[in-house]
């Protein structure tokens, strides 16, 4: 039997003509997709280094960037942060709010 409650990402989209949006997304399908991603990430980064660089100095600056930095790494930094955010249930993420539109994100 499941006794816990699960943590709730709720993500609400409102704006002054329409009608708002509420989607909650359980914590665990983000820690999920986090690890997916890095994992993708990952491969990405072993597929880009055996890639030449190309001699459009554009197209090797783009390049460049990705064999120097990790994205993968840059992604489980961002799911480290979400893991440590658990701690504050009720918290308030994001609340922004441009002319007609609001968006909030909070951990229930």
């Amino acid at each position: 039997m499941w006794t816990k409650t699960a943590m709730l990402l709720i993500v609400q989209v409102k704006t002054q003509k329409h009608r708002g949006l509420t989607l909650p997304i359980p914590v665990w399908v983000v820690d999920e997709f986090f690890m997916a991603l890095t994992d993708l990430a990952w491969v990405g980064e072993i597929a880009l280094k055996h890639i030449p660089l190309p001699r459009d100095e554009k197209d090797r600056k783009h390049l460049n960037w990705v064999k120097t930095f990790s994205p993968s790494g840059i992604i489980s930094v961002a799911h480290a942060v979400s893991k440590d955010l658990r701690k504050y249930k009720g918290l308030d993420v994001v609340d922004v709010k441009s002319g007609d539109i609001q968006v909030k994100i909070s951990l229930r």
